[in-house]
C-alpha cells in the first residue's frame, strides 16, 4: 500500500509541474520567438498587432516662430531740418583733428556770409545745420586735415505771438509754422480781435498784414513764421 502511494506521488508530481508551467505561460506577456507578437496557445487565433497611429505632419501645428519687430529710429533733433536765417545764433566746434580750436559762436548776418578759422568762409543761411556741418567740412578736408568732425549747435529759438490772443507769449519754434497755426498755438482769437489786420514783423523789419479769412481760404496768403518774427493782433473797436 506505501509502495502504490509513492508511486502515485511520483507520477502526480511532473504533472503538477507541466500544469505550472501553462500557467505560467498563459500570462507570458510575449512570445520568445516573435517578441512583438503575444504568446497563444494551440487553436488559439493571435490576436490582431494595433497598428501604429500615422501622425500627419500637415496637420500638425507648427510652433509659431519668434518675431523680434525692429526698434523706430529715433527722430532727428527738430533743429537739424530747420533752416538757418540771419539772425540765428550758432555755435560751431571741430574735433577729431590735433589741437581743436576752442568752439566758435557767431550771429549770422544779412548776407549768411560766416568766416571760420583759418580764414575758411562759407555761407550759412538758407541751409539746414546738417548741410552747413558738410559744407563747412569740405572746406577743410582733404585741403586741411584728413580727417575733422564738425558739429553746430543752435540757441532755442522763438517766436512771439501777442494782442488779441488768449495766450500771448513767446513760442517756442520747432520747425515749420504759419501765421494762422502760431495764433492758434496762442490759443487763438480773443472776442475783440481784428482778424482782417494781423501784422506779421520780420527779425530783419519787414511788416506784412495778414487777412484771417482770406488766408483760410487760400493758403498762399497764409504766410510763413520764422525764428524771432513777431505776430500782433489788434483790437478792433465797435
Amino acid at each position: 500500500m506505501k509502495l502504490f502511494r509513492t508511486f502515485a506521488l511520483a507520477a502526480l508530481l511532473p504533472l503538477t509541474a507541466f500544469l505550472s508551467g501553462c500557467g505560467a505561460t498563459q500570462y507570458a506577456a510575449e512570445d520568445p520567438v516573435n517578441p512583438k507578437q503575444p504568446f497563444t496557445f494551440p487553436g488559439q487565433t493571435p490576436p490582431s498587432p494595433v497598428a501604429p497611429v500615422a501622425v500627419n505632419p500637415n496637420q500638425m501645428t507648427p510652433s509659431t516662430p519668434t518675431r523680434t519687430l525692429p526698434q523706430p529710429e529715433a527722430p532727428p533733433p527738430a533743429y537739424t531740418s530747420t533752416v538757418l536765417r540771419p539772425g540765428d545764433l550758432i555755435r560751431i566746434s571741430f574735433s577729431d583733428i590735433p589741437q581743436p580750436p576752442a568752439p566758435v559762436d557767431i550771429r549770422l548776418p544779412e548776407d549768411g556770409k560766416i568766416t571760420l578759422p583759418w580764414n575758411v568762409t562759407v555761407i550759412a543761411t538758407g541751409k539746414t545745420i546738417s548741410q552747413l556741418q558738410q559744407e563747412i567740412r569740405k572746406e577743410y578736408v582733404p585741403t586741411l586735415f584728413v580727417r575733422l568732425t564738425i558739429n553746430i549747435k543752435t540757441e532755442e529759438r522763438f517766436y512771439y505771438v501777442g494782442g488779441e490772443v488768449r495766450v500771448p507769449n513767446k513760442q517756442l519754434y520747432m520747425g515749420e509754422m504759419t501765421v494762422l497755426r502760431a495764433i492758434d498755438t496762442a490759443g487763438g482769437f480773443t472776442d475783440f480781435a481784428k482778424r482782417a489786420r494781423i501784422e506779421l514783423r520780420r527779425a530783419n523789419g519787414e511788416v506784412h498784414v495778414i487777412n484771417w479769412d482770406k488766408a483760410r481760404k487760400d493758403p498762399r496768403l497764409d504766410l510763413k513764421v520764422y525764428p524771432n518774427d513777431q505776430i500782433t493782433v489788434p483790437r478792433r473797436f465797435l
